[in-house]
């Protein structure tokens, strides 16, 4: 039997049984609020003093946020959203350009996901990849979502340690 294969179905049922079905009004209106309440922060905004406690940075994260990973392109960009304890939230990648255009299509999907899901921030983590995030990063912040750096090499050991695989997909 393929373990892989019926971990994904469960993680599948688990995804419909926590999307609630919204009309588009209503779905609208939840995105507005979302949208007026969203409020951006950066490391460098929760520092003090230039340092970290190991419990500010847990702190950061809270149940009611969305965490958005990105795969940083120098064209085109991916972007997933899980929530705080792992699961998926999204039914696969979202493609969008290094564009603002595709900024703005990246933040649209994102709202929608969190008004779906009732979450009410939204953090974006993104690896540093040369200097193809940068844009990216600044537009986000300047329009209310929280931008983080993740270290490649610890997203390569988590997702070993997560399906002890070292594919990308």
């Amino acid at each position: 039997m393929n373990v892989k294969a019926t971990r994904i179905k469960k993680q599948v049922n688990v995804e419909n049984q926590a999307i609630k079905l919204l009309s588009k009004e209503e779905l609208g209106i939840k995105i507005e609020v979302i949208k007026k309440e969203l409020r951006s922060y950066t490391w460098r905004d929760l520092e003090t003093n230039g340092k970290f406690a190991k419990n500010d940075k847990l702190s950061f994260i809270t149940d009611d946020m969305l965490i958005a990973g990105c795969d940083i392109g120098s064209e085109t960009h991916y972007i997933r959203a899980i929530d705080v304890r792992g699961r998926e939230l999204s039914s696969g990648a979202f493609e969008f350009s290094n564009t603002s255009e595709g900024f703005a299509n990246a933040k649209a999907w994102v709202l929608a996901l969190a008004a779906k899901n009732d979450k009410k921030q939204i953090v974006l983590g993104l690896e540093p990849t040369g200097h193809y995030w940068f844009a990216l990063a600044a537009w986000m912040v300047s329009n209310g979502i929280s931008v983080v750096q993740v270290n490649p090499y610890a997203v390569k050991q988590s997702k070993e340690i997560e399906d002890n695989s070292q594919l990308k997909a």
